[in-house]
């Protein structure tokens, strides 16, 4: 479009062509980046927001959903058709007692690690135990062990750096 008065420019046609082909693509980019992510960001955005997951995943018994909740590091090298069988002969007591549990304090230590502390009260007996800890994989927080190395790797480098301090007991 020209504006009245104003001068011609001459662009060649190829130059149009090619702003246009890279206009395009900036918009189909945009337009769907994050196709497919969305929902698993979502899901795994936080250390509450997996744990969410993991409950409704045990609502609806998908062991699918159940295992993306976990870390590479609890999935480990265990064979995922052992783990779900463990899983299915769950007694409904035992799930319905983890559905029970409700988050008392999300505390995120840094973009690596944080942990859930769970409502004593919702806790199925004083032996469980009342947290639940997280490490930040490329999809998003996922469930681990206290026990885990990386976690347990993390956490040191986090009290050395000052990001996170230890209760006194």
């Amino acid at each position: 479009m020209q504006l009245p008065g104003a001068p011609e420019l001459a662009i060649p046609t190829f130059t149009k062509l090619t702003m246009s082909y890279k206009a395009l693509c900036c918009i189909l980019l945009l337009a769907f980046s994050g196709c497919g992510e969305k929902e698993t960001n979502e899901r795994f955005a936080d250390p509450a927001s997996t744990f969410r997951t993991y409950k409704q995943a045990l609502e609806q018994g998908d062991y699918d959903l159940l295992w993306e909740c976990y870390s590479l590091s609890q999935k480990g090298d265990e064979e995922r058709q052992a783990w779900l069988e463990r899983w299915r002969q769950k007694p409904s007591a035992e799930i319905k007692a983890r559905l029970r549990r409700e988050i008392a304090q999300e505390q995120i230590i840094n973009e690596r690690i944080g942990y859930l502390l769970f409502d004593a009260s919702t806790l199925s007996d004083e032996r469980a135990s009342p947290f639940f800890y997280f490490i930040r994989e490329t999809d998003g927080w996922k469930i681990t062990s206290h026990l885990d190395s990386t976690f347990h790797h993390e956490l040191e480098q986090a009290i050395e750096r000052g990001e996170y301090k230890l209760p006194d007991f």
